[in-house]
């Protein structure tokens, strides 16, 4: 069973603009550690930082119930191909597990030119 479906785009140079502007604050709130260590370690990292952004606002839609998510209770992390695996915890994980006790969170993104976007579906059992 579908629990809920997210898709998010959102311009690059608008992360890229809120990275040098809160060059600290921004990565703090948003992302964890490692997030911030993977999107820094790249040479494109403005776009890094905005399909990582777009991934989270996409789990967030597809959890819909905002109730107490936070943005770092979403961490992207990567498989041997490059595919974003999205882990829950905090209160993305409590809203999700009010619907199924197992669940699981498929998710893909792309960037083109100055657009990133990401597309999130989480199935439950």
């Amino acid at each position: 069973m579908i629990i809920g479906v997210g898709i998010d785009i959102l311009r690059i140079p608008r992360v890229s603009h809120l990275i040098s502007r809160f060059p600290i604050r921004f990565r703090a709130k948003i992302f964890t550690e490692d997030e911030v260590e993977f999107c820094d370690s790249r040479s494109d990292y403005a776009s890094s930082f905005a399909k990582m952004f777009a991934l989270k606002e996409a789990t967030i839609k597809a959890i819909s119930d905002t109730d107490g998510i936070r943005w770092r209770d979403m961490e992207i992390t990567h498989d041997s191909n490059g595919k974003p695996i999205v882990a829950l915890n905090g209160g993305a994980l409590r809203n999700v597990l009010k619907k199924a006790r197992e669940f699981s969170v498929s998710a893909s993104v792309s960037d083109e030119r100055e657009y990133a976007s990401a597309f999130v579906i989480i199935e439950g059992a």
